[in-house]
């Protein structure tokens, strides 16, 4: 291969790489906006048995050619709460054994399907009229641009079988068969495609290039790049998304790893190889080489069978949960509580207050001393605290359509009225601490609102303590702390407006900081346990 063939097979291989993760962040996001209890209901269905989720598994598998895509799909789902855990393993798993089926059809060619749905989706969304589904056609977006950049990845590593090198290695492969194996492990994390590499090698056993046994172990190996190559491209992942693509490795590294150790075995003769079980049959070299293929990717789902009730613990171990991600999940509102309408509301209470224990975190890049901050990162936790609200809400409205007495939808009305006032909490305390950490240290301004900062860091504690209990001292506490202090804040901005606050830049900073501050005392007041309903 000339300099400038393996220049151009590089710059292919990189821009594949990125069409890959902006294909994956778009179908993350576009998610994200179909997350409605309604469209989950939708994807459990679809998934409400393990044969259910094999078919759908076999069928992504076969569809898309890649299970190592369908694997970064179902994290998407499953973080948003479309699938459980435990269905998309089994999904996943059964994608394997689909994309074998390219080893029998090798004619299939998925380029132009790709480059329809690109264009399809773009077009789609671009139109007015079509707005309200353009989380649909950005998840769809996500996906063409996903298989796109692992068909150029495909394409960028298609001149390696011209190489002068390659073929000094397919001469070497039918000398060792551990060999073979690392080489098969190697081409998987080139290539991205374990049924391109099995068609590639039948066409090259057919040609006589390559003997059936080194082929077929070629194949095995690549149950090794499987994983490390969804460990690799999964290194961006969190939470159960990252728990999936752990478990497509886990189960493609047993099933090579099985496979491989069958065929070493078989070597010095202790049983007899797949090849040699199949050829005893008459089907050409071929078809047994894609059934030995089969034969691998269906062990991943033989493995998944196994290990499925032990695969929860197993993940948690190797992904254990971020306190942000435990905090976006709900751990009182479900679904058999949306028809009793005063045990609903009392389970919203109680995930209100777990969001109003959690938000004094969002001000410790602003308090005055630092060091009595957490390590939580910021932004994660207000995506949280935002996720877990979102929820609530939807439960909410759930619960409001399924109302029947007047009494029954008045409460709902109030608790979603309510709800609404904690959403808007949480954005006025993520800014208040946002402004107030962009200050300078030492100054008259960042002194006044660290001040402000301790305060409201208070006021919440008290407000989580008056909704969480009945102590009616709680509640005298935050209606005094909550009490309306226009006169005090008006002479304090007065005051921020002399020069001694800084430039007229720092002073519109303190400005707004005492307006924030001022918003979030009032909402913290409509939530105050004495304005319920």
């Amino acid at each position: 291969m000339s300099g400038e063939s393996a220049f151009d097979s590089a710059s292919a291989f990189l821009a594949g790489l990125v069409f890959f993760f902006i294909g994956l962040d778009g179908i993350r996001s576009s998610l994200k906006g179909l997350a409605s209890r309604e469209m989950r209901r939708r994807a459990q269905r679809a998934t409400a048995s393990p044969l259910r989720a094999a078919l759908l598994g076999i069928g992504l598998g076969a569809i898309t050619q890649s299970a190592t895509a369908v694997a970064f799909v179902l994290g998407g789902l499953v973080s948003t709460r479309f699938l459980s855990l435990q269905r998309a393993l089994t999904v996943v798993a059964f994608a394997n054994p689909g994309t074998a089926l390219l080893a029998f059809l090798a004619a299939i060619n998925l380029n132009v399907a790709t480059l329809w749905v690109i264009g399809l989706a773009g077009l789609a969304m671009r139109q007015r009229r079509l707005a309200h589904h353009n989380a649909v056609f950005g998840a769809l977006l996500g996906i063409g641009f996903l298989l796109f950049g692992l068909v150029e990845l495909k394409l960028a590593a298609a001149p390696l079988g011209k190489a002068a090198w390659f073929e000094a290695i397919t001469a070497a492969l039918n000398v060792s068969l551990l060999l073979a194996f690392v080489v098969g492990t190697a081409l998987r994390l080139v290539i991205q495609s374990s049924s391109a590499i099995a068609v590639i090698l039948i066409a090259l056993c057919g040609k006589g290039l390559i003997e059936p046994t080194q082929a077929i172990m070629v194949i095995h190996g690549t149950g090794i790049g499987i994983g490390l190559s969804v460990l690799m491209l999964g290194q961006g992942l969190r939470g159960d998304a990252r728990r999936i693509s752990y478990w497509q490795a886990i189960i493609n590294v047993l099933s090579g790893s099985f496979m491989g150790g069958w065929l070493l075995l078989a070597w010095v003769g202790v049983l007899p190889s797949i090849i040699e079980l199949l050829s005893r049959t008459s089907l050409k070299i071929e078809t047994v080489l894609a059934t030995g293929f089969f034969v691998q990717m269906s062990m991943g789902a033989v493995f998944n069978a196994l290990l499925s009730p032990a695969a929860p613990r197993i993940l948690s171990r190797l992904v254990p949960d971020h306190a942000e991600e435990e905090l976006a999940k709900p751990a009182f509102i479900s679904e058999n509580a949306s028809n009793t309408p005063e045990i609903a509301v009392e389970l919203v209470r109680r995930e209100q207050v777990r969001i109003l224990r959690a938000a004094p975190a969002l001000l410790d890049r602003a308090r005055l001393d630092r060091t009595q901050s957490t390590s939580r990162s910021n932004a994660a936790l207000h995506t949280s605290l935002v996720a877990l609200h979102t929820e609530i809400a939807s439960f909410l409205a759930e619960c409001t359509e399924h109302a029947h007495a007047h009494t029954e939808s008045t409460l709902f009305v109030h608790a979603i009225g309510r709800e609404q006032v904690v959403g808007e909490l949480i954005d006025a305390i993520d800014a208040l601490g946002t402004e107030v950490s962009a200050m300078s240290d030492g100054t008259s301004a960042s002194t006044l609102c660290g001040g402000l900062v301790e305060a409201t860091d208070a006021m919440l504690h008290v407000l989580a303590d008056a909704l969480e209990g009945t102590d009616e001292m709680d509640r005298e506490i935050l209606a005094a702390m909550t009490s309306d202090r226009s006169e005090q804040l008006e002479s304090v901005r007065r005051s921020a407006a002399s020069t001694r606050f800084g430039t007229p830049r720092e002073q519109a900073a303190t400005l707004y900081a005492i307006s924030l501050f001022e918003r979030v005392m009032y909402l913290a007041r409509r939530l105050a346990p004495e304005a319920a309903v």
